[in-house]
């Protein structure tokens, strides 16, 4: 039997999504190994454990697999990921050594763009503060200025799986879609006739809506800064379920603090986010804990990436 590594921690995450019967179809893939402490791994843990291990399954707070980790782990054959992007995960080696890397990230793809959906109306519509005017504040009618998603201008920086699934959400909605991915070409959007491909200056500076899904990598780190955040039109919607580092926090909370736009975020630079974080003080900000990918359903991705496994195991084509 082969040797498999599961990198993930005792605790809610472990519970959540790798309940009982999902670790009983685990074990009886192959001889596991399981993480013996009640916290993440790391670098040099990781390393080690992987010595022995021929395929790796992993969730979040896995370390990447950098050189000095894949140096230590001569037998890994295939790094499968029970979650969405792998950017952070692995590294240029891994795919350089032949070794096979699978994810959940179309499973976890369609929630998140629900999520996303939610969270645009919401922003939109300013949803919680009507709510809270009504409850606290014992307002009736609103002074708000509540928008409508229908025919607006969308920008999207980066397009991956999830903002696949959302332009097809927003089908009904007839909007507008400029889309900043310097990986895609035009053809690649012949599915979506109201989307084009422009630059990050013209997708900010046009959308009334800007929504990024782009993955968190060294090119993408603070992409986002004070120029760019800047340049967003008066009154524009930003919303974050990608990663917070995307995104130049401080710079974005001088932007908001001005009250010339809005922003919905579920991802922060440092989470959880901090108590005396001057976002929770901002009425134009709607702030969630990084929950756009869950749902009742997350032992699917479990059991998802399971299946991969086995078709691994058997010499199957990976899906």
């Amino acid at each position: 039997m082969l040797t498999i590594l599961f990198t993930t921690e005792e605790g809610p995450t472990k519970a959540t999504y790798f309940p009982r019967h999902v670790l009983q179809t685990l074990e009886g893939l192959g001889n596991v190994i399981y993480n013996p402490h009640a916290r993440p791994l790391s670098e040099s843990e990781l390393g080690t454990l992987a010595g022995e291990a021929d395929i790796c399954l992993t969730h979040w707070g896995c370390p990447s697999f950098t050189p000095v980790v894949l140096a230590q782990a001569p037998r890994l054959k295939l790094i499968a990921h029970a979650a969405g992007s792998v950017a952070d995960l692995v590294s240029a080696e891994v795919y350089q050594r032949g070794i096979h890397v699978v994810s959940a990230n179309r499973v976890l793809a369609k929630t998140v763009a629900e999520s996303v959906l939610a969270y645009i109306l919401a922003g939109l519509k300013q949803l919680p503060q009507q709510v809270e005017d009504v409850k606290v504040r014992q307002a009736w009618g609103s002074s708000r200025v509540l928008k409508s998603l229908h025919g607006a201008r969308l920008g999207l920086v980066g397009l991956g799986t999830i903002g696949r699934f959302l332009l097809e959400l927003l089908e009904p909605f007839q909007v507008q879609v400029k889309i900043y991915d310097p990986y895609l070409s035009p053809a690649s959007l012949s599915a979506y006739p109201h989307a084009s491909l422009a630059s990050l200056a013209e997708v900010l500076a046009w959308g009334e809506v800007v929504s990024l899904h782009a993955s968190l990598t060294p090119e993408t780190y603070h992409l986002l800064g004070a120029e760019q955040l800047h340049s967003l039109r008066d009154g524009a919607l930003l919303v974050n379920t990608a990663r917070g580092q995307i995104i130049d926090q401080a710079a974005l909370v001088k932007e908001l603090q001005s009250g010339r736009i809005r922003a919905v975020l579920d991802v922060f630079e440092k989470e959880p986010l901090p108590l005396d974080s001057p976002l929770r003080t901002l009425d134009n900000v709607l702030l969630f804990p990084h929950s756009a990918g869950v749902s009742d359903r997350g032992v699917e991705r479990s059991l998802a990436v399971l299946g991969e496994m086995q078709r691994f195991l058997q010499g199957e084509p990976l899906q």
